[in-house]
């Protein structure tokens, strides 16, 4: 085998460049999963992360093959065990039921949901279909907003967990400005 000198390198072949190209692709959508003949395609909308720990619960939009929001279920939500191994786990029940479930409502079209968080049913979440993107919007301080994470910042007291404060945070809907807004519940 020659040897490689400094400022030299491999040459990449065309089949090598449609593999990255293709690997690129799958990664921009996030996930696919094959179930039976059909393909299931996520995109993600926002993330919740806490205090005591680096798992992080993800909330994605499910899209058909043409891009649209499967109305069959529109959005999932899952963790990522990332103070673990990393590795992708369900919600439980209780989950649902107490803390991360939420309820989904039909918008005005067919790609266009409103989304409520069990944990806060007060603010509507309005998830729709944009280009080729979906997206997550709601008010945070006054101001309509992509969210794209809440942060909950949870203590122990008498050796139960008590949450502190909620941060909502996003960016301007119109100006692309970042922006934050912290609940106490």
């Amino acid at each position: 085998m020659p040897k490689q000198t400094v400022g030299q390198s491999k040459r990449i072949t065309n089949g090598a460049l449609h593999q990255l190209a293709v690997l690129a692709a799958l990664l921009s959508v996030r996930q696919a999963y094959l179930f039976g003949a059909g393909i299931e395609l996520s995109q993600p909308l926002f993330i919740i992360e806490k205090s005591t720990n680096a798992n992080v619960v993800h909330y994605d939009a499910v899209l058909t093959p043409d891009g649209g929001l499967d109305p069959r279920e529109p959005i999932i939500a899952y963790w990522v065990m990332a103070a673990e191994d990393g590795r992708r786990e369900d919600l439980t029940s209780a989950e649902r039921r107490k803390a991360f479930g939420f309820k989904i409502v039909r918008g005005r079209d067919a790609n266009a949901y409103n989304l409520h968080l069990v944990a806060q049913q007060q603010r509507d979440i309005y998830v729709t279909r944009k280009g080729n993107s979906v997206r997550a919007a709601t008010l945070v301080a006054g101001r309509c907003a992509y969210l794209t994470k809440i942060y909950v910042k949870v203590h122990k007291l008498l050796g139960l967990p008590k949450i502190e404060f909620i941060e909502l945070i996003g960016s301007d809907i119109s100006t692309g400005e970042p922006i934050r807004e912290r609940v106490r519940p």
